[in-house]
């Protein structure tokens, strides 16, 4: 029979499916209500934050209150409407009549600052409507009845003025006309002195001149009464049509704006960064994604399982958090344990953490006194960086009956392959001629880096536990990591999520028809450790 041939295509695409990564993030009605839910704390603190902060700004800086009143400002019936409104508003917004008023009121700012808080609107050709503002309503008020005051003198005056220029500029020419009938008298008499043929003609002639400049000299004196009596009717007919008086409202209107626009702004902030970060977010949240991510399902999922300080746990909030998350602890070392004892399989297990040591340590303990209450021989292998406080806190370091014994490499962990690497946590001066021993039961905790690989825990163990954080770990980095440990010819069982957001609904189970990434069969696995059931002595 001849061999199959290899089909390169079918392998290329195994190897893709098997490290197929989260999809892409669908913006859906049902993602915006979950990235929203997930930081409900943030959601319902940024509005009530920025009316905060809007009520903070609007104590230090109050808004202004408003007083109001009307004014009619009666013209020339021979003037134009639009000139005569263009020259209303004008005068209103001169710095002559804004010094005046500002040293009339005793304010202490300056003319284009008295400037900024008027506004004017013209309502027909003779209606102006006033706004002023101020830091109360009797100040707003007293502040737009001394700019009335003012501007209808200040208006009155350059009326006057206007009227002034023609009624002078009337007197000079009827004095000129005054002069000439002087002169013309005289001649008029003259002539009557010196007789003669041509007097007569002469005499008529001259008073028939007399009587046209008298008729100009009353016509311009008619002019003279005429522009005087106008102007006085203009500005005595200005006057306050309604009196100035506090914007009822204004305030309350104004500070229901201000809390307002707190409310949008922070809620607009703090949903909106909430989103962005979920849309741009490589991190990993849900089961679902974690399982596609790895190969592998997600049968556990636990909350959080840090223990709370008992120093604390008096306060009732926290004594029933921290019942809660012992509750979740003992769930996560009950799994580790039972995988751990599995019957016709390596009685070591390799608990693989991702960014999370110090919090999966706890649970980790946990399975290992539990084993040993049984009445097991448990080691517990320490292979994170740093060393897990999680086992310094729960295991004593001192190696007992029925007490787990806290093994950890002398060097770097990712170079302890042997015996002689090993020493009990915190016996580093033990005697260097005796060695440590495997228990019946190992759990190794290994905190696995990208940079390293996972070929160091092949010296250990076969099984592997990859414990993940929900939302802490990138999609690159966890698929790197699963393929690290489906090189190094281990068996990744399952994976398990800590801190599960109460907002995951997805199925940790693999899909149908994708491929298990558990490792290489038992009998082809590369093991360059120990054999299963060897003693270290």
């Amino acid at each position: 029979m001849s061999p199959r041939p290899w089909n390169l295509s079918a392998d290329v695409d195994d190897t893709d499916q098997s490290l197929e990564r989260a999809r892409p993030v669908l913006v859906s009605l049902h993602f915006i209500r979950t990235a929203l839910l997930r930081r409900l704390a943030i959601c319902v603190l940024s509005p009530v934050l920025g009316i905060l902060i809007a009520g903070l700004y609007m104590l230090a800086f109050p808004p202004p209150h408003e007083a109001e009143a009307s004014l009619i400002l009666t013209t020339d019936a021979g003037s134009s409407a639009e000139a005569a409104v263009a020259t209303n508003v004008s005068l209103l917004q001169t710095k002559t009549l804004a010094n005046r008023a500002v040293s009339e009121l005793g304010l202490s700012m300056t003319a284009d600052e008295f400037l900024d808080t008027m506004k004017s609107e013209t309502v027909g050709s003779q209606l102006l409507e006033l706004r002023i503002t101020g830091p109360d309503d009797a100040e707003a008020v007293r502040r737009l009845n001394g700019l009335t005051t003012v501007y209808l003198a200040f208006r009155a005056e350059q009326l006057s003025l206007q009227s002034d220029v023609l009624v002078n500029g009337l007197k000079d020419r009827i004095a000129t006309l005054e002069s000439e009938i002087t002169k013309l008298a005289a001649a008029t008499a003259k002539l009557r002195a010196e007789g003669g043929p041509d007097s007569n003609r002469k005499l008529t002639a001259a008073s028939a001149q007399r009587g046209a400049l008298d008729a100009r000299i009353e016509t311009l004196q008619q002019s003279v009464e005429d522009a005087t009596l106008r102007n006085s009717a203009v500005v005595e007919s200005s006057r306050v049509l309604d009196p100035p008086t506090a914007v009822a409202g204004r305030a309350t209107r104004n500070l229901a704006l201000g809390l307002a626009s707190g409310f949008i702004g922070g809620t607009a902030l703090g949903w909106g960064g909430v989103l962005f970060a979920a849309i741009t977010s490589s991190r990993l949240r849900r089961r679902s994604d974690i399982a596609r991510t790895t190969g592998s399902s997600v049968p556990i999922s636990v909350g959080r399982i840090d223990p709370i300080s008992r120093a604390w746990r008096w306060l009732p909030p926290l004594h029933a958090a921290a019942r809660r998350r012992d509750a979740e602890r003992e769930r996560l070392a009950h799994a580790l344990s039972e995988e751990l004892m599995l019957p016709d399989r390596s009685n070591r297990l390799a608990v693989a953490v991702v960014d999370n040591a110090a919090e999966v340590s706890y649970a980790v303990a946990e399975a290992a006194r539990s084993l040993a209450a049984q009445g097991r021989s448990v080691t517990v292998l320490d292979l994170t960086g740093r060393g897990s406080r999680g086992l310094r806190a729960a295991l004593p370091p001192t190696p007992g009956t029925n007490v787990p014994t806290v093994l950890r490499p002398r060097g770097l962990a990712p170079l302890a392959h042997q015996a002689a690497d090993l020493v009990p946590v915190g016996h580093w001066d033990h005697d260097e001629a005796t060695q440590p021993s495997l228990g019946d039961a190992t759990l190794i905790l290994a905190d696995l880096d990208p940079a390293i690989g996972a070929d160091h825990l092949t010296a250990w163990t076969e099984r592997v536990v990859l414990v993940l954080t929900a939302g802490r770990t990138s999609v690159e980095k966890v698929a790197t990591i699963g393929g690290q440990i489906r090189g190094a010819g281990l068996e990744l069982r399952f994976a398990a999520v800590v801190r599960t957001e109460p907002t995951d609904d997805s199925s940790g189970a693999l899909r149908v028809g994708q491929p298990a990434t558990s490792g290489l069969p038992r009998s082809d696995r590369h093991t360059t450790g120990l054999a299963e059931g060897t003693d270290i002595r």
